[in-house]
């Protein structure tokens, strides 16, 4: 993911974070200190699925090459 997607999808997320009457917002409140680190545990589970993204695109990628191209020693 690049820095614009990860930029908008953060803010994507901070926008539901502190949507009034949202599920955050009814679980946990809308003080600051609780948003920033709501909004850090999201950056970091934002940076944790674009690597398992990142990953199983790999893996998958392999797999087809295998697949496609026996006899090749998977490289």
């Amino acid at each position: 993911m690049n820095r614009l997607d990860y930029s908008q999808l953060l803010a994507e997320i901070e926008q539901e974070l502190t949507m009034p009457g949202g599920n955050f917002d009814a679980l946990f409140g809308h003080d600051p200190k609780t948003l920033e680190q709501a909004r850090f545990a999201a950056a970091v589970a934002l940076t944790a699925a674009d690597r398992l993204y990142s990953r199983l695109t790999l893996q998958d990628f392999k797999l087809r090459e295998r697949d496609e191209h026996p006899g090749q020693n998977g490289k």
